[in-house]
């Protein structure tokens, strides 16, 4: 009798148990998250995962979370859903801008009745969003002396910061500086890229208004003309100067004439063999083209020696300084007018035939400006100036003593009309004097004139790779 009543017990127990479970079921999610209305800061990192509280009869990896459409860098209202045992739970994700912003203010230095900026008191500004940047109140900086000022960043969510700084208001006088005026030859129908390579700085105002009244030049007819740059500051002090600005004939012709002509040509001179190359020319007859530079000044007389000549004077550069000739535009045209003003103190005037350090085609230039051969090019000529590459090399260059024979074989290897031969003039190229006699004398032998370079000579352009 007892075992019948144990087996109702037992029964009656599972049957407890199964109801419970039911129950358990129908009324506890297998998924519990901690909050189903979530705020999140916009820009800082959030983990969806973080959101579950637990899961029953699983782990929370087995959880999918649908996320694909938050994005947290952008504040807007955004839903997830969590996906477990075939059952979906939206959360509702909302990404808000509630951080003011952070900056580092600066003490600046004005001139009294200046409109100041207040962007120019703050730098370093980190924001999750826009920002704006305002004085607290107004400011009137009429009168000399040091102002006290709030400064004030806020973010287009209402959030903001304020920070003090001090503005130095001092009495300014002088006018801006207008650098980079001396004279210019442009040529006829040249463009106008002179006209804003003027350089223009102010001790206090960073942008200074630069104005150029042209009078009455006239770019499509010869003659010299004088322009005037008016440069002025925030605080109207004036500055003002004239340019002469010459407009040229252009000189130098990329066809070969019909006449067999040699243009002899040494660059980096003048040197200790300069004495000995001329008194080979004057030997043979035979006039030649120099392209200087300014680093051998013990042997400037040489220049004018070689003028007197009746030879041509070049321009290579003034320090044949890669990195420095090649930097910018400006570094080029600096070092070209120290060169030109070297020799007008020795010649009288400056020349106008331009040799690149490298030749046009050169790419060594690249390493220092990207584009400053293609820009050089265009411009030397637009500025009445002729540049002149070689069609025939006697590859002095490629070394120091190179042999007579081989500087003789590539320097006669050449059959144009014009030939333009490259060789060097420096105190370690001997072998090139040694060998000149036998170029010269082959060359005449076969009808040719050695002639120096002047304003109709070819001028041989090699292709341009940087």
């Amino acid at each position: 009798m007892s075992i019948n009543i144990n087996k109702k017990y037992i029964l009656f127990a599972i049957l407890i148990l199964i109801c419970l479970f039911a129950v358990f079921k129908m009324f506890v999610s297998p998924l519990s998250l901690k909050d189903k209305n979530i705020e999140v800061e916009v820009k800082h990192e959030f983990n969806p995962e973080s959101n579950i509280k637990y899961v029953v009869f699983g782990d929370k990896k087995d959880v999918v979370i649908d996320k694909k459409d938050l994005d947290t860098n952008k504040v807007g209202e955004y839903s997830i859903t969590y996906k477990y045992k075939n059952k979906e739970y939206p959360v509702s994700v909302n990404v808000v801008d509630t951080t003011p912003p952070v900056f580092n203010v600066k003490e600046i230095t004005i001139e009294n009745r200046v409109k100041l900026d207040p962007k120019e008191l703050v730098k370093n500004v980190k924001d999750a969003s826009k920002t704006t940047v305002s004085f607290k109140e107004d400011y009137n900086f009429d009168e000399i002396g040091d102002y006290e000022v709030e400064v004030v960043v806020s973010d287009i969510y209402d959030n903001s910061t304020s920070k003090n700084t001090t503005v130095h208001v001092i009495k300014d006088n002088k006018g801006p500086e207008i650098k980079n005026i001396s004279a210019i030859d442009v040529v006829v129908g040249g463009d106008n890229g002179w006209e804003k390579d003027v350089i223009v700085k102010d001790d206090h105002d960073p942008n200074p208004k630069l104005i150029l009244e042209k009078g009455d030049f006239n770019p499509n007819k010869e003659g010299k003309y004088f322009v005037t740059y008016k440069a002025i500051d925030r605080a109207g002090n004036v500055s003002i100067v004239k340019r002469e600005v010459n407009v040229v004939k252009a000189i130098g012709t990329t066809d070969e004439s019909e006449e067999k002509i040699v243009y002899l040509t040494f660059d980096d001179g003048p040197s200790s063999n300069t004495k000995k190359i001329l008194d080979i020319l004057d030997k043979y007859d035979a006039k030649a083209t120099f392209f200087v530079t300014g680093n051998n000044k013990q042997y400037n007389y040489l220049i004018k020696t070689a003028h007197d000549k009746g030879h041509t004077i070049g321009l290579h550069t003034y320090t044949h300084d890669y990195a420095r000739v090649y930097k910018s535009k400006y570094s080029y045209f600096d070092d070209l007018n120290k060169l030109e003003n070297m020799l007008k103190g020795i010649l009288g005037y400056s020349p106008k035939y331009i040799r690149f350090p490298g030749g046009a085609s050169n790419t060594i230039s690249s390493a220092y400006k990207k584009g400053i051969m293609t820009y050089l090019t265009k411009e030397v000529q637009n500025r009445g100036y002729q540049y002149y590459d070689w069609n025939c090399d006697s590859t002095d260059a490629s070394g120091n003593n190179v042999a007579v024979s081989k500087l003789v074989k590539n320097a006669t290897n050449c059959s144009e009309n014009n030939i333009n031969i490259l060789f060097h003039d420096t105190d370690a190229k001997d072998t090139t004097v040694e060998a000149l006699p036998k170029i010269i004398k082959y060359y005449k032998d076969r009808g040719y004139k050695f002639k120096a370079i002047d304003d109709n000579s070819f001028a041989p352009h090699h292709r341009v790779n940087n």
